[in-house]
């Protein structure tokens, strides 16, 4: 299935308030664009973990408020260790469970949007466990839209569009377009607060 699929997909699940299935596919999408980008890169995780923090800019400015470089989330990894960034739940809790067919953790889901502008999502130290806004679907999908490698793609419909909180990216004329986009996002203007878990002691 090509990229472009993927965030057709992804974009239909969004409407359809179907938001596990739009994850599913933006995740499928991060994936494909990641190994055309890294195809040195043998680990589906370092690479679906790089593409995310080279495109941290732009998801930061989608996602709605928060310093997604700087936070460190005081939830454990796969291996136990205690401290997550952004990048590392989206891979170990979102795309690998959504990937092979499996729920998601308890817990863990995409939060809808309250309205337009307007983006909710939990953090649960008790039960070690969060919420992604709806904003996170559009933020990875609009780094793979725009990432270089992806400029031959094509949904082959204008209907289909990705907002910032200025600009409009209509999908079929963006592809492969990351640096004129990043000229007219407002990163001057946007909030990006750090949360900081240094004092929160998660359970045993």
């Amino acid at each position: 299935m090509k990229i472009a699929d993927h965030i057709k997909h992804s974009l239909d699940g969004c409407d359809s308030r179907d938001l596990d299935k739009a994850m599913l596919f933006v995740c499928l999408a991060v994936d494909g664009t990641a190994k055309k980008m890294y195809p040195l890169i043998e680990r589906v995780g370092e690479r679906f973990r790089r593409f995310i923090v080279e495109h941290l800019d732009i998801i930061e400015l989608m996602y709605g408020g928060l310093n997604l470089r700087e936070t460190v989330f005081p939830f454990k990894d796969n291996k136990g260790n205690v401290g997550v960034k952004f990048e590392d739940i989206v891979y170990e809790k979102f795309r690998c469970n959504l990937a092979h067919g499996n729920e998601l953790p308890d817990g863990y889901g995409v939060t809808v949007k309250v309205a337009d502008g307007i983006q909710q999502f939990v953090i649960d130290i008790e039960h070690q466990s969060m919420t992604l806004p709806e904003s996170a679907i559009y933020a990875l999908g609009l780094s793979c839209v725009l990432a270089p490698v992806n400029a031959d793609q094509k949904i082959g419909s204008n209907l289909y569009h990705y907002r910032d909180p200025i600009n409009h990216y209509v999908v079929d004329r963006w592809w492969g377009k990351v640096e004129c986009a990043r000229n007219i996002m407002d990163f001057e203007n946007q909030v990006r607060v750090k949360m900081d878990f240094a004092n929160v002691c998660p359970p045993a």
